[in-house]
């Protein structure tokens, strides 16, 4: 018996007919279902590839950068190390037949502590003299520097060798070096004839006027030692200026000034006693121009003395 509602359905019944068609809509929706899954595993699979293929990319982008920035500090440090154990090999004779020489050809441009002038250039900064080697310094000396003041010096190789030793201790602190002169009489002449303990503490030892040279060593070069004890005026030994003042009482009282405003006076007084004073209880206040430091220790003593105190003050570090 046909159904009309349902074409060809001729002698099969109808809960029959509706079944087989719905399987057989099923049968014909499994292929495009599995190609669905297959297509779709595919595309995951692309996806996992390209991703894997982009982290590879970005290693062979990033890796070398990671490379240059974990690699060359570390070369850079070896470099530096390097240079600082050369300029711990001056020879001390080296460095001082370079001061000579220095004096004679580079003073009159770059001063005669290599701190530079109006016509040339301090010598203890600069990329050349910090980072260049031994040879490009000593390059800039025999070629000048063009379209500059800097001109080629015709020296020979053992003179230009000791000039670079001598510029090369302009910047290096006084204890990397190995300075001439016996440092047990430097001792003796800053605990006695030189009077420096008078001013200046080592190690709790000392006078309390000046500076505390416990880490002179490693503060300063030797340079800037040698320059505060023969011009004073010119370094740190500058800043303690002396001071005499009266109080209102009458009473005066002579050291060096430690801090001045408009309200109050501070100072330090021989003995090593702080006085601290409001502006109404002094009735005078004298300031020296110049530094509390003695300016004839040039004259007071020789060179083979000050040579020994240089190589005591030197070897004064807190590390020590």
């Amino acid at each position: 018996m046909e159904d009309p509602r349902i074409p060809g359905s001729a002698g099969v019944p109808p809960a029959l007919s509706r079944r087989q068609t719905r399987n057989a809509d099923e049968t014909s929706a499994l292929p495009e279902a599995t190609a669905t899954l297959h297509r779709q595993s595919k595309a995951m699979n692309s996806f996992r590839t390209r991703r894997t293929f982009s982290g590879n990319g970005i290693w062979w982008r990033v890796g070398p950068l990671l490379f240059i920035f974990c690699v060359l500090p570390t070369t850079h440090q070896h470099v530096l190390a390097q240079r600082r154990q050369a300029a711990q090999s001056y020879e001390p004779k080296e460095i001082e037949a370079g001061s000579r020489h220095f004096v004679e050809s580079c003073a009159v441009c770059h001063g005669v502590d290599g701190r530079g002038s109006a016509r040339g250039p301090g010598l203890t900064r600069g990329l050349v003299v910090n980072r260049g080697s031994d040879e490009e310094v000593a390059g800039v000396i025999r070629l000048g520097v063009p379209n500059s003041a800097m001109p080629p010096f015709a020296l020979p190789d053992g003179e230009i060798k000791q000039l670079v030793a001598f510029i090369r201790s302009l910047r290096i602190r006084a204890a990397q070096l190995a300075v001439a002169g016996d440092r047990n009489l430097g001792k003796q002449l800053f605990f006695g004839k030189g009077g420096c303990s008078g001013c200046h503490m080592i190690r709790g030892q000392g006078g309390l006027l000046g500076p505390d040279l416990s880490n002179v060593g490693g503060d300063r070069t030797l340079a800037e030692i040698r320059q505060s004890l023969v011009s004073p005026g010119l370094s740190e030994g500058a800043r303690y200026r002396g001071v005499t003042v009266i109080t209102a009482k009458g009473e005066k009282i002579a050291g060096t000034l430690r801090n001045r405003d408009n309200f109050s006076l501070q100072m330090m007084d021989a003995q090593g006693n702080l006085h601290f004073f409001s502006s109404t209880e002094l009735r005078e206040v004298a300031l020296q121009e110049k530094s509390v430091m003695p300016e004839n220790y040039g004259k007071l003593l020789t060179e083979t003395e000050l040579q020994n105190l240089l190589a005591f003050l030197s070897r004064q570090t807190v590390a020590e």
